[in-house]
C-alpha cells in the first residue's frame, strides 16, 4: 500500500483503492499528487464520465474504487472548510458537478438523487455523492437512496451508498426499511447484501411486518434463505397475527411452506381471527399445502 494515500484517506485500509492500484497506477499516483488540490473533483469527473468520447471505461471493480475515493475527497473538503455545517451544499456545489450531473439526465435536487438511485445510474448516484450532499436524503414517502435502490434491486448502488456510510437502518414512513423491500421484490443479492452489513432479520415495520413475511407472502425462496440464515424468526408475526406461514400457505407458496416447515415454523399458528395456515390453504384449494399442513 501507498502510505502517502493511506494517510490521506486516514488510514481507512476498507477505502483503499487496491485494484486501482494494480491496474492502473498511473492514474492513483495522479490522483494522490491531486488530492489536496482545487483541481481534483475535476480530475475525479473526469475519470468518472467520458465527456470526449472515445475511451475505453475502467472495470467495474476500479470504477467503484474512484467512487469511492471521489466521495471520501469530497467528504473531507467538505469537513475541512465546514461547509456543510454553515451552509446549503444544494445550493453551494460546484457548477461543473452540477453541469455533469444534468449532463447524466438528472436535476441537482433531492428528487433527483432519489431518480438517479431508482434507476440505477451509477455514475449520476457517484457525482451526488461526491458534491457532499446528504446521503440519506428523504423524499415524501420516507424513501431515502438507499431504499429506493433496494426497492429496484440495484445491488452496485446499494453497495456503493452503504460503502459511503448511508443508513442501512433508515425506515420509510410505513417503517419499512431496504430489507423489507428488497426481500419483497426478491432481490436476493440486496438481501444477502444488507443481512451482511448488519441489518436486523426481524425489523418490524409499523404493522409489525418482518423481511421474511414479505419475502413469504410473494414466494421469493432465496431471500427467505438469506434471511432465515441471517437469524430471521419464522415465527414472528405481524401485530394481528399473520406469521410467513399464514400468507405462503394462503399465496399457494408450496416451496416456501417447505422451507419454513422445516426451519421451525408453526403450522398451527393463529391469527387474531384464529385462521390457521390449514385454513387458508384449504380455503384456497392449495391441496399439495393442505397435504404438506395436515
Amino acid at each position: 500500500m501507498n502510505e502517502k494515500l493511506l494517510h490521506m484517506l486516514n488510514g481507512r485500509t476498507d477505502l483503499y483503492p487496491k485494484n486501482l492500484e494494480q491496474q492502473f497506477l498511473r492514474v492513483l499516483n495522479r490522483i494522490i499528487e491531486l488530492w489536496y488540490s482545487p483541481t481534483i473533483d475535476d480530475y475525479f469527473t473526469d475519470l468518472l464520465i467520458d465527456s470526449r468520447g472515445g475511451r475505453q471505461g475502467f472495470p467495474l471493480e476500479v470504477v467503484s474504487e474512484l467512487f469511492v475515493l471521489s466521495s471520501f475527497n469530497a467528504k473531507l473538503r467538505s469537513q475541512e472548510q465546514q461547509r456543510i455545517a454553515a451552509s446549503n451544499p444544494w445550493e453551494n456545489v460546484e457548477h461543473s458537478k452540477k453541469t455533469a450531473i444534468a449532463q447524466q439526465g438528472y436535476d441537482f435536487s433531492p428528487k433527483g438523487f432519489l431518480q438517479s438511485a431508482e434507476k440505477g445510474n451509477l455514475n449520476a448516484v457517484a457525482l451526488f455523492l461526491s458534491s457532499g450532499i446528504n446521503i440519506d436524503t428523504r423524499d415524501a414517502r420516507g424513501w431515502t437512496p438507499l431504499i429506493a435502490a433496494s426497492f429496484h434491486g440495484n445491488e452496485g448502488i446499494a453497495l456503493l451508498l452503504i460503502r459511503n456510510f448511508a443508513d442501512i437502518h433508515a425506515k420509510d414512513t410505513g417503517g419499512y426499511g431496504s430489507l423489507h423491500w428488497a426481500a419483497f421484490k426478491g432481490y436476493d443479492n440486496v438481501v444477502k447484501l444488507l443481512i451482511e452489513k448488519g441489518v436486523d432479520t426481524n425489523t418490524l415495520s409499523n404493522h409489525g411486518w418482518t423481511p421474511l413475511l414479505q419475502a413469504s407472502s410473494r414466494g421469493h425462496l432465496i431471500a427467505a434463505r438469506h434471511l432465515i440464515n441471517g437469524g430471521a424468526n419464522v415465527n414472528l408475526a405481524t401485530h394481528d397475527g399473520w406469521t410467513p406461514l399464514h400468507k405462503a400457505a394462503a399465496s399457494g407458496h408450496t416451496e416456501m411452506v417447505k422451507l419454513l416447515l422445516a426451519r421451525g415454523a408453526n403450522r398451527d399458528a393463529e391469527h387474531q381471527d384464529g385462521t390457521t395456515p390449514l385454513a387458508l390453504a384449504t380455503k384456497n384449494k392449495h391441496d399439495d399445502i393442505v397435504a404438506l399442513l395436515t
